[in-house]
Parts: C-alpha cells; structure tokens; sequence
C-alpha cells in the first residue's frame, strides 16, 4: 500500500511543479526561477514535514518521498544550469546555483525550526 501512496504522492508533487512552471511563464520570467521557487519551497516543506512527530510512517513517506520529491527536482536544476552556463551567462549561473543549493539548506533547516 505504501508504494501506491508514493506513486500518487509524486504525482500530485509533479503536477504541482507542472501548474508552478506554467503560472510563472504566463509571467513572463525565465523558467529557471521557476526551478528555484519549486526547490527552494519543498526545502522548506520537508524540513517542516519532517520534523513532525506526531505523523504515521506511510503518511510520512506519502509527503516526503511522493508529493516533496515529485515537486522539488534536482535534474532540472541541473538542466537551467547547464543552459545558463552554455549561453556564457556566468553570474545567473552562480546565483542560480547558490540559492538552489544554499537557500534550499537554509529554507529546509528554516521549516524544521518552524
């Protein structure tokens, strides 16, 4: 049963992450923000989530490993990196990187305390 709660987790997480990346392009803003904001938010969520005590295992791993990890995406951060790097746009590049990295640390450890 807690495989199916996964399964279903990750995709609401992905669908979340889907209507994230369309509302910020109706913006106008480069998807890559779009990225960060997905990461930076399910650090935030998981650090909160998993510092919960009162919640049962199957549920945790429903939140944590489906809906957070089918939300947050390291690969895509890889990918805007990578084509921020290849376009020579060396500061977005470092900005990107240290508010995906660093901010998601510190948005994680900012929920854990909430």
């Amino acid at each position: 049963m807690e495989w199916i709660l996964i399964a279903l987790g990750g995709g609401v997480g992905a669908t979340l992450r889907y209507s994230t990346q369309r509302f910020i392009q109706q913006m106008d803003v480069p998807s890559f923000w779009a990225t960060a904001l997905v990461n930076l938010l399910g650090s935030f969520l998981l650090g909160n989530v998993g510092s919960w005590t009162f919640i049962e295992s199957t549920m945790l791993s429903f939140l944590t490993i489906g809906v957070l990890g089918g939300f947050t995406t390291f690969s895509t951060f890889a990918f805007d990196l990578v084509k921020l790097i290849n376009s020579k746009q060396w500061r977005m590049a470092l900005l990107f990187t240290g508010i995906n990295l660093l901010g998601g640390i510190l948005f994680f450890w900012f929920g854990w305390k909430l």
